[in-house]
């Protein structure tokens, strides 16, 4: 049996290729190594070679348990006291988000000549598993779709470090260093317990499949945990970069499924896309941070319309307020969820119009 033909061979080989390239960004000093190094080496490997990474779907499941117990243990007591002043930024969020939407509606339609529902469901701002999903039952391009999601979050992720420096002079290089060097000693008594929860929030995921439940379950344990004093530990760091070369190498492995003239056309007009989403999320949390009393660069982090997991790495893996982050990740979810399918449905009949 092959690697291409063997699940778990490629699977491991996927990951061997990612680690390799997390290691090469973190000798560099690069921002976010395990992230960005996991990833563009494996869509360097899908575009270049014959091979063709990819991840078991099971696989990039444990890594979302890792991330929401990770972005869990932000929310410590100290941070639930002044979670009520998210609120003004929430609703700001939710705002940014559907102009964000619009915009990108229009362009998709307007330039990427998609039909509505194609369009509809590559401009979301997030939600990517919910969104593949609800997309496959409303008949669209769903290749389309996740190849305009998987290259915005792409620039999202090169771009967010560069921009968060910039704007608050973190050095990403030192960032790199600290999560190793000031880990926590373990504690077999806590980050046993803390293994625990995180596998029976995987058995809770594996029979409760509304969208994103084994990211969200997981984060919502960990996040009562932390914050009534139950436990006070947090994921070792090894594990953590482990579950960011996960989510790095199933964003590059996605790659493996275009034609570099696909990339071209759509990949190319979502990039573009997400670079002015991510100068207008600057600009949103510029402009709302002096009226909340709030840093910019938490901020920003959350008003980018990119996948949870992928945006709460970044925040994990450069300490900036995890919990707030995921806070307004996590409602965005619900807001997609929520509203996309009646979205989709009332977009469908001007669509069946146009084409009669």
């Amino acid at each position: 049996m092959t690697l291409t033909t063997n699940p778990a061979l490629r699977g491991l080989m996927t990951l061997a290729i990612g680690a390799g390239g997390g290691f090469l960004f973190f000798w560099l000093n690069l921002p976010l190594p395990w992230v960005l190094g996991s990833m563009f080496a494996n869509a360097l490997l899908a575009q270049a070679t014959p091979f063709q990474p990819k991840l078991p779907p099971a696989w990039r499941g444990y890594a979302m348990i890792a991330i929401g117990t990770m972005l869990g243990t932000g929310f410590t007591h100290d941070v639930i006291v002044r979670a009520h002043s998210w609120i003004p930024s929430l609703i700001a969020m939710c705002l940014l988000s559907l102009i964000f939407c619009l915009g990108a509606y229009w362009v998709f339609k307007r330039w990427g000549h998609m039909d509505r529902s194609t369009a509809l469901f590559a401009a979301m701002p997030g939600g990517l598993s919910v969104v593949t999903m609800l997309a496959e039952e409303h008949k669209t391009e769903v290749n389309r779709v996740v190849l305009c999601h998987t290259a915005r979050i792409v620039v999202l992720l090169v771009t967010a470090p560069i921009l968060i420096q910039m704007i608050s002079g973190i050095d990403l290089a030192e960032a790199n260093r600290a999560s190793f060097a000031e880990a926590e000693p373990l504690d077999p008594l806590r980050h046993g317990a803390m293994a625990a929860v995180a596998v029976a929030c995987w058995w809770l995921g594996q029979r409760f499949r509304f969208p994103s439940a084994q990211l969200l379950i997981p984060l919502f344990a960990s996040a009562a945990l932390h914050m009534t004093g139950v436990l006070t530990v947090h994921v070792p760091p090894l594990l953590s970069a482990a579950a960011q070369i996960v989510i790095g190498g199933s964003v590059g492995a996605r790659f493996a499924s275009y034609t570099l003239r696909q990339i071209a056309r759509d990949g190319s007009l979502a990039a573009g896309v997400g670079v002015v989403l991510a100068l207008g999320s600057l600009a949103g949390a510029y402009a709302l941070a002096p009226l909340i009393d709030a840093p910019v660069a938490p901020l920003f982090l959350a008003y980018l319309p990119g996948g949870a997991p992928e945006l709460g790495v970044v925040a994990l893996a450069l300490a900036i307020d995890p919990a707030m982050v995921a806070a307004h990740h996590v409602l965005r979810v619900f807001l997609i969820v929520a509203a996309l399918p009646f979205a989709a449905s009332w977009i469908k009949p001007k669509e069946q119009a146009e084409e009669g």
